[in-house]
């Protein structure tokens, strides 16, 4: 930090966070020493602000802007919607060029008190790629929550629904206000694919005729996939296109043209009132895996069906369960490799000779 004299008055000569500070002290060179002391001191506790010049942008005005330029090009716009509603909650008029870390570990801990540490992490994601694109914007210097690091998520089992499960889930389905609820459920649970695919489905990329849904666009290039239709999933389709009013298979009920945004609140409920153990919705993608394991379909065919880039993706949603394995290690028993000796039996002339041989030699 320098001191600099100018027309009889000292001035402190500084940058902070990429913006140069330019402070007029007065004639006195001791005053502007003084100064000097008392700015470094407040700069290391983190108690220097910047006064904001008049215009200087907010994260507010940042957020609409971000959701206009960015956000519109993404296919999860509709979500981030709400996640840039609740940072323009929290951090609101504060000046993009006044943030640091240090408020973005606050917004952590007060929003973790609330919600999930995914939903959090998810919400700081966003947070800082928009300070990223302001750096890009040239709105500021650098970016506050650099290095600002994401809440540890616990890990979780993911559900296989079982049979007796699928049975109390599918009535279920009918007893809340959702035509289209049971359809999904039947989709994920005979095609894999994932939620936000099935709700992006267009009837184009559907063939009734040749029994197949094309899967363009996914979540990586190698989604991009054809999924053959069984029984079930083609009976389903064939139902749902005598009544289409719209290019999308699921669409909106409350929003003409547009897609059914989300499932997750239909589908709790269905959960609890089947009466089964919580399960979410992308369990139902690892239930169909698992199942077509235990029918000893190979995992790269499983792989091909998920849409997933590698195949240790596949190995963690197909992963063996414990009655599998059980037979698995049962089959040594089977074929005579492990035999545990039984006490009862008497003991052949030859384990007779091998014991004996062996107290001689002990002896």
């Amino acid at each position: 930090m320098k001191i600099v004299k100018r027309n009889k008055n000292y001035y402190l000569d500084f940058y902070f966070r990429g913006r140069r500070v330019r402070e007029k002290v007065g004639p006195s060179k001791g005053a502007a020493v003084r100064a000097r002391s008392v700015r470094e001191g407040e700069i290391l506790q983190g108690r220097f602000r910047i006064v904001a010049k008049r215009g200087a942008t907010t994260f507010e005005s940042l957020a609409d802007k971000y959701s206009a330029l960015v956000s519109i090009h993404k296919r999860g716009r509709h979500v981030e919607h709400y996640l840039l509603k609740t940072l323009k909650a929290y951090f609101g008029k504060s000046r993009i060029s006044d943030l640091t870390v240090e408020d973005a570990e606050k917004y952590k801990t007060k929003r973790s008190r609330s919600v999930r540490p995914a939903t959090v992490n998810r919400e700081l994601t966003v947070a800082k790629h928009m300070m990223t694109k302001a750096v890009e914007w040239k709105l500021i210097a650098d970016n506050p929550f650099r290095g600002l690091r994401n809440l540890r998520v616990p890990k979780r089992d993911e559900r296989v629904l079982s049979h007796d499960e699928e049975i109390k889930l599918l009535p279920a389905c009918d007893r809340v206000r959702s035509r289209f609820l049971r359809p999904l459920v039947l989709l994920a649970l005979n095609t894999g694919l994932r939620r936000g695919e099935l709700l992006s489905l267009e009837w184009s990329r559907v063939n009734l005729n040749q029994r197949t849904i094309s899967i363009i666009n996914a979540k990586s290039s190698s989604g991009d996939r054809i999924i053959p239709l069984n029984t079930t999933v083609h009976t389903v389709l064939s139902d749902l296109a005598r009544k289409a009013c719209s290019p999308l298979v699921f669409p909106s009920n409350r929003k003409p043209g547009e897609k059914l945004l989300d499932v997750k609140k239909g589908f709790s409920q269905v959960v609890k009132l089947a009466g089964i153990p919580h399960i979410r919705f992308h369990d139902l993608r690892h239930s169909f895996a698992t199942r077509l394991v235990r029918a000893g379909v190979d995992i790269v065919t499983v792989q091909r069906l998920l849409g997933h880039s590698r195949i240790t993706m596949t190995a963690r949603y197909a992963h063996s369960l414990a009655d599998v394995k059980m037979a698995a290690v049962s089959k040594l028993d089977l074929a005579g490799v492990c035999s545990v000796p039984d006490p009862n039996r008497t003991p052949s002339p030859l384990g007779v000779v091998a014991e004996s041989e062996a107290n001689s030699f002990a002896a």
